[in-house]
């Protein structure tokens, strides 16, 4: 892999695969008259700062529909290892020249890119390698990543399954990790499960862009869950699965 572009270019790298065991083809099943991606993707254009919002998908052909999405919408994709998600991402980024960008997962489609954009701001600000947020929903945020420690990440693992990659960079004691606390209350929720995973998932999904219409803001979606405890129940009793133990080179 080669080395980022030194500019300080950003980016938006969506992990997209159609494989699921509790919910198959999540990222493109309909919500409000659009993919499930779609939203995510229509929030991304919204974030400050901008930047190319990149779809990285495998290179098997049960992702074609995903890089059919990504003609189709205009924006650009990667296809790499289907396991290795760690290293799609990070060859994503050296593709575009890339030397910082935010992570989020095509199944999450109400992240919020206000306080996405103050996690990046916050990361490029502090010299951050990693940079997560803290106290909003489940599924309504996602990471800021350096290229650079994304490269020395990849050089430290040794595994090729890296759906969850996180433990890379915050359990090494190798990188210089931050957390940014949520700074509006209003969004200060996590409790509530936005992510979509399973069919329990989808079916509140499915009810907040019945309630709210497809461009609901995450304060207004916390709203609306506040009001509705029955909404909110759909898929509270949804399980996060763990994530793989993470394995260092000797």
């Amino acid at each position: 892999m080669s080395g980022p572009a030194p500019d300080g270019s950003f980016g938006v790298l969506v992990t997209a695969r159609l494989k699921s065991a509790r919910l198959p083809g999540k990222a493109l099943l309909p919500l409000a008259g659009r993919p499930v991606i779609g939203h995510l993707i229509d929030r991304m254009r919204r974030l400050e700062p901008s930047g190319p919002v990149i779809l990285c998908t495998s290179f098997l052909a049960g992702d074609d529909p995903l890089a059919a999405f990504a003609a189709a919408e205009g924006i650009a994709l990667f296809r790499g290892d289907p396991d290795d998600v760690l290293a799609r991402l990070t060859e994503a980024a050296t593709a575009h020249g890339l030397a910082t960008v935010a992570a989020v997962t095509a199944d999450n489609p109400w992240v919020d890119p206000v306080s996405l954009g103050r996690q990046v701001r916050a990361h490029q600000a502090a010299g951050n390698d990693y940079t997560a947020a803290e106290g909003l929903p489940w599924g309504a945020f996602g990471y800021v990543l350096s290229v650079p420690a994304m490269l020395r990440a990849c050089a430290l693992k040794d595994d090729a399954q890296t759906e969850v990659w996180g433990g890379y960079f915050t359990q090494t004691g190798r990188f210089r990790c931050a957390v940014v606390p949520v700074a509006d209350p209003a969004v200060r929720r996590p409790g509530y499960r936005l992510t979509i995973d399973t069919p329990e998932d989808y079916r509140l999904a499915q009810a907040i862009a019945e309630a709210l219409g497809p461009g609901a803001t995450l304060p207004a979606i916390c709203a609306l869950l506040d009001a509705r405890p029955d909404l909110a129940a759909i898929n509270a009793g949804v399980e996060q699965k763990p994530g793989r133990p993470i394995r260092l080179k000797a």
